[in-house]
């Protein structure tokens, strides 16, 4: 479950991964219950931004974005291969 507008935009910048351009949001427990985002969403949004800095021609670097997320979800989020991506439609 992503994020609303409403949500991310309730978070300090302090909880993204990149905060001068608000990319990849990582919340703690505590940044993430004062903008309305559940636990689930939390997690979410840590695998989320785990897959998208792994994702080939993205802005995240993965290794700073893989340890912030680590030291915020606690372990609870596993990582991803880097430089992954699907294909769309491609066969």
């Amino acid at each position: 479950m992503a994020l609303t507008s409403k949500q991310r935009n309730a978070l300090p910048d302090s909880a993204f991964v990149y905060p001068s351009k608000r990319a990849y949001p990582a919340p703690t427990k505590n940044q993430a219950q004062k903008a309305g985002i559940s636990e689930k969403q939390r997690l979410a949004t840590h695998r989320n931004a785990l897959a998208r800095s792994a994702q080939k021609e993205t802005s995240g670097n993965y290794s700073t974005v893989a340890k912030k997320v680590r030291a915020r979800s606690g372990g609870k989020v596993a990582s991803v291969k880097k430089g992954s991506s699907k294909s769309r439609g491609k066969k």
